[in-house]
């Protein structure tokens, strides 16, 4: 991610383990030379093979004495180097990181002071010549997160909520989702202590979008409780969404935003969580999009899935709107609507399996 942990990594290795091994091996070949033949590679000279060294010790000595002090000396330098690899601190390195808001292709024309101090969320805004820009988001604890930022007339603006509580904020740009080279990359710092992780929008639950916002609008009616609006919402993602078939078969399954996808009407079970979260966040209900495995009945094994669960009435809910949005026959996408996957514990217990709740 731009970062010079891996350059460091590097010159520590060179440093204390390739150098030392260099000079180590140059000894023992000007104390020790070696003749090439093409049958037999490397031997020793016909001179080492009565002494070597102090003309004392023979050659098979030499070799099993310094093959041993050689590899006393590499497990030597390979354990201060994993030591001290362990215990840098890279908020201590900060300091040495290259900070910049330019690069051959983004301009980040605010902020554009390092280490500037926000309460909640900060805006950024630049420009530049793709289409869409890319921004990576690092937290206090080392979370990332990514907000793909599309670019209207050669320029972008995108309100980042700093969602991983207070601290300091690192930020990249690029011009791709998966390699940020580090030629824009600057602090920020998050003043604000309060926890509204699961309230909030991320890089593909775009929950303060003005689609979703007014979708939200024409759903929920303000004498609702909090489970009605969720049974709202489910109903709504269950029925307005349809499962991309060809994704699912072909494994070619795309990172698309809530917004994309509610564009597109179509998805796999990622989208529907993340429309389905993007919704019900706009509510003002907090919910999270969950990674796990699910059982196909079909085969008897358990697949990748993702879901929702939603903070009601003092406990979290399990939400699928995949699997309530119908299923498929002869490989085709057959719309049922219903109510089986929407806040049934038990039934969930018995189909799905959490592996993680993930920062989106």
């Amino acid at each position: 991610y731009g970062s010079r942990v891996t350059e460091s990594a590097e010159h520590i290795t060179e440093i204390l383990i390739l150098k030392p091994l260099a000079r180590t091996v140059r000894i023992f070949l000007e104390t020790c030379p070696f003749q090439v033949t093409p049958a037999k590679g490397f031997l020793l000279s016909p001179q080492v093979k009565s002494s070597c060294l102090s003309g004392k010790i023979r050659s098979g000595i030499l070799m099993r004495n310094l093959t041993k002090n050689l590899g006393v000396r590499i497990i030597t330098i390979v354990f201060t180097a994993l030591f001290l690899l362990a215990v840098l601190n890279p908020s201590a390195e900060a300091a040495n990181y290259s900070v910049g808001f330019k690069s051959s292709n983004i301009e980040i024309t605010s902020p554009t002071v390092n280490k500037a101090e926000f309460a909640k969320k900060l805006t950024i805004s630049g420009k530049s010549s793709l289409d869409t820009v890319y921004l990576l988001l690092r937290g206090p604890g080392g979370e990332l997160s990514v907000y793909p930022v599309p670019v209207h007339n050669g320029s972008f603006k995108k309100d980042i909520w700093l969602r991983f509580g207070a601290g300091e904020y690192t930020v990249w740009a690029g011009d791709n989702d998966r390699k940020f080279d580090g030629k824009i990359r600057f602090l920020v710092r998050n003043s604000s202590t309060e926890n509204y992780f699961d309230l909030t929008p991320s890089g593909y639950v775009n929950s303060d979008d003005p689609v979703i916002l007014g979708i939200k609008d024409t759903l929920i009616k303000e004498d609702m409780d909090d489970l009605t609006k969720l049974k709202v919402i489910h109903d709504w993602v269950a029925g307005n969404i349809t499962y991309d078939v060809d994704a699912y078969y072909s494994g070619d399954v795309a990172m698309n935003t809530a917004l994309d996808v509610l564009k597109s009407k179509k998805g796999t079970c990622r989208d529907y969580s993340f429309v389905f979260a993007s919704l019900a966040r706009a509510a003002g209900i907090p919910t999270r999009v969950i990674y796990g495995d699910a059982l196909n009945t079909a085969t008897g094994t358990y697949e990748k899935h993702a879901w929702n669960e939603s903070f009601v009435n003092g406990k979290w809910v399990k939400i699928d709107t995949t699997w309530d949005a119908g299923y498929i026959s002869n490989k085709k996408f057959v719309a049922s609507v219903s109510t089986k996957y929407f806040v049934d514990e038990e039934l969930f217990n018995k189909t799905h399996k959490t592996t993680s709740v993930t920062q989106y």
